[in-house]
């Protein structure tokens, strides 16, 4: 994993001190958290809002937050200086600030209401969305996952940087897996209970305002929620259910969104993250990557 910056040199790792690259399924899929010992000639190109570059295909990350700190450490007769950046997918920027107008559309998409709500990037597959609605001085990142969950969809990244939005019923049969592993390489989770708690019941009020639609089981958590129909209440009752974690040696091919095979059971991988931690201020080396892995369940 090597982090490229905009005149075209490479992060040598005696100073790359560590990195993390996320790749999720949420609406900012890709993100970048790295530490490194600045020199005057690197540090004017990372600072916020400027471009670094990640992976084989380049992908463009936009610094959002970058974190000063002149240590007391002294090496080589000159003071360390310590950066810490956070970065997104570049094109993303916009869906994390609070709007500064109103947004409302009709009979559109995900992909539309992300490109509405500031996105640049390039939709290549989207699902259908009755309407898209995010007020003024609210954050669009929180409406747009609240719409994925009304349309049992999920958003992912490409390893071109692309965005994917595909609904939960298709991601099964999306792709070939990525990885086939046994039972063995998997920690398994077992979370039952607190699924009761975390995806309730949806009850809602027909339009006539009499009927009352969906069901309330006992022992399970319940939830209003205002102006669905029937398609709609179902599909917040479908999820992603992480069933455990895996982890292996640095495999950044493997991304959000694909699929992995555990004894011939398909698992998509909810969330991918790579780690290196080069040793540059000392302590052991680590190249390792950890990804969540989960099933499509109706609760």
């Amino acid at each position: 994993m090597h982090i490229v910056l905009k005149d075209g040199s490479v992060l040598p790792y005696n100073i790359l001190v560590s990195a993390v690259l996320r790749s999720d399924s949420v609406p900012i899929p890709l993100s970048l958290e790295f530490q490194v010992l600045l020199s005057t000639e690197i540090e004017p190109q990372l600072v916020e809002d400027e471009i670094v570059f990640i992976g084989e295909n380049y992908i463009e990350m936009k610094i959002i937050k970058a974190n000063i700190q002149r240590t007391g450490i002294v090496r080589d007769g000159k003071r360390v200086v310590i950066g810490a950046f956070i970065a997104i997918l570049n094109g993303c920027e916009q869906l994390i600030k609070p709007l500064a107008k109103a947004i409302s559309i009709e009979n559109t998409s995900i992909g539309a209401a992300l490109k509405a709500s500031g996105t640049k990037l390039t939709i290549a597959e989207d699902v259908p969305l009755m309407r898209y609605f995010c007020p003024f001085g609210q954050t669009p990142t929180y409406e747009i996952a609240r719409k994925c969950a009304e349309e049992a969809a999920v958003i992912n990244s490409d390893n071109n940087g692309k965005i994917v939005v595909r609904r939960l019923s298709a991601l099964m049969q999306s792709a070939e897996p990525k990885l086939k592993l046994d039972a063995t390489s998997v920690s398994w989770k077992n979370n039952s209970t607190g699924l009761l708690h975390e995806v309730p019941n949806y009850i809602t009020i027909n339009k006539d305002g009499k009927t009352v639609e969906g069901e309330i089981s006992a022992g399970k958590i319940a939830s209003y929620y205002p102006n669905l129909d029937t398609r709609r209440l179902k599909n917040l009752s479908t999820a992603l259910v992480c069933k455990g974690t895996i982890q292996r040696a640095l495999s950044t091919e493997i991304m959000a969104g694909d699929l992995i095979e555990v004894d011939s059971n398909r698992y998509y991988v909810l969330t991918a993250a790579h780690r290196i931690d080069t040793g540059a201020l000392g302590g052991s080396k680590v190249t390792a990557t950890k990804l969540w892995i989960a099933k499509v369940e109706k609760l």
